[in-house]
Order: C-alpha cells, then sequence, then structure tokens
C-alpha cells in the first residue's frame, strides 16, 4: 500500500507541475500587426509606376512614390483619390518601408519553397520561406490573430485560388521580391513587396492593399481593391498554440527569421 501511494504522489506532483508550466516550456507562436500611419489610406501604391489595364475599383487612395509614372486613371478608379509623387504618396511609401522593417519578425515555421494550400488551415503565426510562397487553390487561416507570411523572393498564386477565414487587418504579405495574384485570386491582407513588377491579373480581388516598395512597379487590370474590411477589433499579438501537421514540405520547428 506504501509503495502504491509514492506512486500516485509523483504522479500528482507531476499532472501539476505540467498544469502550471513547470515541467517545460509552452511553446506559444506570437505574431504582432504592425500600425500604419501614411499608408493606412492607400488601397494600391507603386514605387517606379503603377499602370492599369482595365476597368480596376479601389475604394482607398491610389498613388505612387519616388516614381511618376501613372497610367490609366481614369478609366480605373480610386475612391480615395490619386497620388502622384506627392507629399501623401512620399508618406505612404516611407510608411510602407518602416512596415516591411517591423514585418520582420521571428519566423514560427521556416520552408523552402512552399505551395501555401498544402499547410491549410493554418493558425496564427510567422511562417517564412527561404525561397518562394505559392498558392495553388485555397488557404483557410482559422482562430483569432495575426498572421505574418515572409518571403525572401515571391508569391505567385494559381487562377481561382483564394485565402479565406482570419482578419484581413490582421494579415500581412511580406515580399522580398514581387507578388502576382493570377486572374480570378482571392485574396486578403496587407501585400508589401519590394521590388520587381508585381501584378494583380485579370479579376483577381484584394480584401486589403498592396504597396510596392521604391524599386517596383505595380500592374493592375480589372481587380476589385476594397478594405481591408475588419472583422473585429484589431488584435495586436495572436498567441497560437497547435503544432503544425507534418506535410513532408518543410519543417515545422521554430526557426531564426528566413
Amino acid at each position: 500500500m506504501k509503495k502504491f501511494n509514492k506512486y500516485r504522489i509523483v504522479i500528482t506532483i507531476l499532472g501539476v507541475a505540467f498544469t502550471l508550466g513547470l515541467a517545460g516550456p509552452v511553446k506559444v507562436f506570437a505574431a504582432t500587426s504592425p500600425v500604419l500611419a501614411g499608408s493606412t489610406g492607400y488601397s494600391a501604391l507603386g514605387g517606379a509606376a503603377v499602370t492599369c489595364g482595365g476597368s480596376t475599383t479601389a475604394t482607398g487612395a491610389v498613388g505612387v512614390s519616388p516614381g511618376t509614372t501613372f497610367g490609366a486613371f481614369p478609366p480605373c478608379t480610386a475612391g480615395g483619390g490619386t497620388h502622384n509623387n506627392d507629399s501623401s504618396a512620399i508618406a505612404a511609401q516611407a510608411d510602407s518601408l518602416a512596415t516591411f522593417g517591423t514585418l520582420d519578425q521571428t519566423c514560427d515555421h521556416s520552408y523552402g519553397e512552399q505551395d501555401l494550400t498544402l499547410l491549410s488551415p493554418l493558425a496564427p503565426g510567422v511562417y517564412c520561406s527561404t525561397s518562394s510562397f505559392t498558392l495553388s487553390g485555397n488557404l483557410t487561416l482559422t482562430g483569432s490573430g495575426v498572421w505574418i507570411f515572409k518571403t525572401v523572393s515571391t508569391i505567385i498564386t494559381s487562377s481561382g485560388s483564394s485565402v479565406t477565414g482570419g482578419d484581413p487587418c490582421n494579415v500581412w504579405w511580406r515580399i522580398g521580391s514581387s507578388a502576382t495574384l493570377a486572374t480570378t485570386t482571392s485574396f486578403i491582407g496587407t501585400i508589401i513587396a519590394q521590388n520587381g513588377v508585381t501584378a494583380l491579373e485579370t479579376g483577381a480581388t484584394l480584401d486589403g492593399r498592396v504597396l510596392v516598395l521604391s524599386a517596383g512597379t505595380l500592374t493592375l487590370d480589372a481587380n476589385t481593391i476594397t478594405g481591408p474590411t475588419c472583422l473585429s477589433a484589431s488584435t495586436s499579438t495572436s498567441t497560437a498554440v497547435p503544432k503544425l501537421p507534418n506535410t513532408g514540405y518543410g519543417p515545422s520547428s521554430k526557426s531564426s527569421d528566413s
């Protein structure tokens, strides 16, 4: 009886330790949304140039800076007006650059080239690629918090692909090169691309904004850019503990910045 009681006491102590987190660190994934300033009212911003090849509609402002190439407005329309390297566009460009830096947060999961569709559904956190992200189908964001996607190179979607779930105000895409949203893609969040040609192809829609830094250009073609339409009050930090399944397409352990 005494031996049984001794084991029971040990088991009870271990149970309390795990409950209190004393038996080891609890892995917490955290991402923080930046607070925008000069770019908050923009739906689209180009660096070297902005062109529009179709009847794009943007609810916010559309601008370019430091370049001055600004084509096809109208017939494309911008509810927040257009800004060609004026004080507003200059401030938006500076804010976009600062936000790009703020989004350089520690990776919770790191991959090589990765199709995000294969990771769906996806809890909040910081997801990084040392190469490129692609999207071949639907990516569902689940839970409440902040999602940051960091890629050294590009993100390229397939026609008809989509990102659903989550709060567009708390979804961020930090793109080292350029972004391409293929025809009829349905996308959410704020895209900040560093250089190259970022393109929203025919019929692609974005609930969010697309901001291209000074070395890059932006092309639009019969797109609809709204919002971002926040689902709730802004959540500045996410804490998601679910571990990603092992997909075989990249490690799911925590890593340093890509």
